[in-house]
């Protein structure tokens, strides 16, 4: 095998392997953390990890891109964050990681309200049938039973409109900067509110009273570096070296990874959520076809 053809399955594999692995990752550290917490450790680590490789660039940014670079921050990092935290205090780890596939749908239906995009009639059956296998998700319980309450599930959903939107903007307005440049940039719109934020609560004093605090900022620490600036940086050489299409593909791995975390750990995973996650792997793949635009 080629090297470049190697590379690129190794930074798949590893992508998989890290995002796929966030969820378990925010299940601990939310053992001794509050959900605002763990969000605001994990965007102070990411921003201050990666700021030092962006610094020296910022200067370069033009001044009109910086709304979007802003957009990109909030909607890509700082809101997901604490939503998917939030979320996860009584949305299983594995649920987390399959309801995050609901990421491509989003991504095509705002791209079609906002860049005039076209479905075709597979596109159409595809964010038909990801939203099918989402609502198996947030209605009904790992027994089987319907669950009326979907708040908690309800915010992982919003989370992946959020990445949708992020991924549009990076997509339509920035798409002339450097990609790391502009996640470094957006990081810093939420990695500082976050700091001040978190040193305003008992962190600190967490790390006296919880037996496990140690261990829970640690997988926090790991989410942070691994999960937000390391796997950043691996997306975007991936898409470079074999295209958005390819890389597309760390889509359908994600639940699967996560899903195998949570049975790992106990959780109770039934025939019909895992139909639910088939669904909206199945959906993704209809929508994965590039939409035309619009001719005037």
């Amino acid at each position: 095998m080629e090297p470049r053809k190697s590379i690129k399955w190794i930074y798949l594999v590893l992508l998989s392997l890290i995002w796929g692995s966030s969820f378990i990752l925010m299940k601990r550290g939310l053992i001794s953390f509050r959900p605002d917490q763990l969000a605001s450790i994990r965007m102070m680590v990411a921003c201050f990890a990666t700021l030092p490789l962006i610094f020296s660039k910022l200067r370069d940014i033009p001044k009109d891109k910086w709304k979007f670079i802003f957009i990109v921050g909030v909607f890509g990092s700082g809101l997901p964050a604490l939503l998917f935290a939030t979320a996860q205090t009584h949305v299983s780890s594995s649920v987390a990681g399959m309801l995050n596939g609901l990421t491509p749908v989003f991504t095509l239906l705002i791209g079609a309200a906002i860049f005039k995009l076209r479905f075709n009639l597979f596109q159409k059956l595809g964010v038909g049938v990801g939203f099918l296998g989402a609502a198996g998700l947030v209605f009904l319980r790992a027994d089987g039973s319907i669950e009326f309450n979907f708040f908690y599930a309800a915010l992982i959903v919003l989370a992946t409109l959020f990445y949708g939107l992020s991924v549009n903007t990076i997509k339509g307005k920035l798409s002339s900067i450097n990609s790391l440049v502009i996640s470094g940039a957006g990081l810093l719109f939420v990695g500082i509110p976050y700091t001040i934020y978190l040193f305003t609560t008992d962190f600190l004093e967490r790390f006296d009273t919880m037996p496990e605090a140690n261990f829970s900022f640690a997988c926090i620490f790991t989410l942070a570096l691994f999960g937000t600036a390391v796997s950043n940086y691996l997306y975007f050489q991936l898409v470079k070296i074999a295209g958005p299409l390819f890389a597309s593909i760390v889509t359908y791995l994600i639940p699967i990874v996560a899903m195998c975390w949570g049975f790992a750990d106990g959780e109770r995973i039934n025939g019909i959520q895992i139909l639910a996650m088939v669904a909206i792997l199945g959906g993704v793949g209809l929508i994965a076809i590039k939409p035309k635009k619009t001719t005037e």
